[in-house]
């Protein structure tokens, strides 16, 4: 077998296997299963909290002054006008819930300790 038929044969075996892994991502469950169950405590005003890879997200109540916090720290929310979520930590990225939110911002901190905001004082109410 040649260099060209190597790649060939590689790159066809990869793009089976990406093939049989669309539904598994894109099926039902994971995040998105996730986050559409945490949408009626959300939207019925309850106060969630849970435990995510270790560490605790809370979103509060709009009686409490709302926000999300990850273990006790604020974290930095923007809402958009079509119901859809950036925080601090991820930029690039929205979200379609606070929750969804948060736990994106905890993959993303990898286990170091949220960082207050040091850029302006906006409040998210949820």
């Amino acid at each position: 077998m040649n260099r060209r038929e190597m790649v060939v044969a590689t790159t066809g075996a990869a793009l089976v296997a990406a093939a049989a892994a669309v539904p598994l991502l894109s099926g039902g469950g994971g995040a998105e299963a996730a986050a559409e169950a945490a949408v009626p405590a959300e939207a019925a005003g309850q106060e969630h909290t849970e435990r995510y890879l270790g560490r605790t997200i809370r979103v509060a109540t709009a009686a409490d002054g709302g926000g999300v916090y990850i273990d006790g720290r604020p974290l930095h929310l923007m809402k958009f006008a079509d119901d859809a979520y950036l925080s601090s930590m991820c930029h690039y990225e929205m979200a379609p819930t606070p929750l969804d939110a948060a736990r994106r911002a905890v993959e993303e901190l990898r286990g170091a300790a949220l960082q207050p905001s040091t850029h302006g004082t906006h409040v998210t109410h949820l």
